[in-house]
Formats: C-alpha cells, structure tokens, sequence
C-alpha cells in the first residue's frame, strides 16, 4: 500500500511536519535507482535534503559489487528525489 505524505494549508502546518521529521530515520529514493537511509537533517526551498549517519544502496539493475557505503553526511539534490519514505507514525498527528 503506497501512503501519501499529509498536505497542508499553511507554511507554518508544513514547518511543523519537517520541524517533526528532524533526526528521524527516512529513505530516500534518487533518480539513478539507488537509496539512501538515514537521520534527516535539513532541507532548503529547492528540495536539497541533508541527511546523517547514513547508508547508500546502490540500484537494483548496477552492474556494481552491490555493497553498501557508509556515508557520514550526505546533500541528495531534489532534482533526483523521486520518493521520500518514513515511518508511518509520523505521518500521523
């Protein structure tokens, strides 16, 4: 089952929700296929994401070892964001 993240009608609904999402665990899945799971740390107004103490999978289909890396901290652009998991808890106020 594929959750939606919650919307919100004002800014300050939606700083509250990201201000709730500090240092918890998220994985974020880029454009090349790979994940990265990790504390979230902060965002800008383009969607960059800066995580911590965090883990890269590679794709599925790399033609790499496919080992993981442990990536002390890691800036993912928004523009390869394509989904953002969480625990499903948070999501719920």
């Amino acid at each position: 089952m594929t959750l939606s993240g919650p919307s919100f009608k004002t800014k300050d609904e939606a700083k509250d929700f990201l201000k709730c999402l500090f240092d918890q665990e998220l994985t974020v899945h880029v454009s090349d296929g790979r994940r990265y799971i990790g504390s979230f740390w902060c965002t800008d107004n383009v969607g960059n994401i800066v995580m911590g103490s965090c883990t890269e999978y590679p794709a599925p289909d790399s033609a790499s070892d496919n080992s993981l890396r442990d990536l002390t901290t890691v800036v993912i652009p928004g523009q390869h964001i394509i989904k953002i998991e969480c625990d499903s808890r948070l999501l719920t106020n």
